[in-house]
């Protein structure tokens, strides 16, 4: 088995362009998010994201790059659609305390002191879900011993290419 991992990781080494593993990302010209920018056929949207590798190993590069592709879809979809929730959950409990004081006379006299403890514990939920049609790799850098950076697109054109291959295969 772990003969099959190291030849896989040997093919996927020699099978990607030697320039993606030492190309540094010090002129790098996307920066990391989400930019839209309007062009005439509709927007086209830019993602950029960038994952770190302490360390160079081949598979660990590309862990990154696969990582840093799916962020990058991530900055887009949140762009597209973001859902956002609170939820809170309040705790109140009631501390009580019974002091009793005589009086010479013998009477009684109840005094009571209650203390209220409240804690209130929120949490914040943020989700996106998107489809994302016509992805396509812009670029990509590897800084040696630091990260990675992806930069994807999706423009007019890849979605009305994608959408004619979707209606070419149901029709087969």
């Amino acid at each position: 088995m772990k003969l099959n991992q190291v030849s896989f990781s040997f093919f996927i080494a020699l099978s990607i362009p030697a320039n993606v593993f030492a190309a540094s990302c010090e002129n790098y010209p996307a920066e990391i998010g989400a930019v839209v920018t309007p062009t005439t056929n509709g927007p086209k949207v830019v993602s950029t994201a960038q994952i770190s590798v302490p360390f160079d190993d081949v598979d660990e590069i590309i862990d990154a790059y696969n990582e840093a592709r799916l962020e990058a879809k991530i900055q887009i979809s949140d762009f597209l659609n973001t859902k956002i929730a609170k939820e809170c959950k309040r705790n109140t409990e009631k501390f009580s305390k019974t002091v009793m004081n005589l009086e010479e006379n013998g009477n009684g006299s109840k005094n009571i002191d209650i203390t209220k403890s409240k804690e209130m514990l929120c949490k914040s939920i943020e989700s996106t879900s998107s489809l994302l049609r016509g992805v396509s790799d812009v670029g990509r850098c590897y800084t040696p011993g630091k990260f990675v950076m992806v930069t994807i697109g999706i423009k007019p054109s890849t979605v009305m290419e994608v959408n004619k291959l979707n209606d070419y295969m149901n029709n087969k």
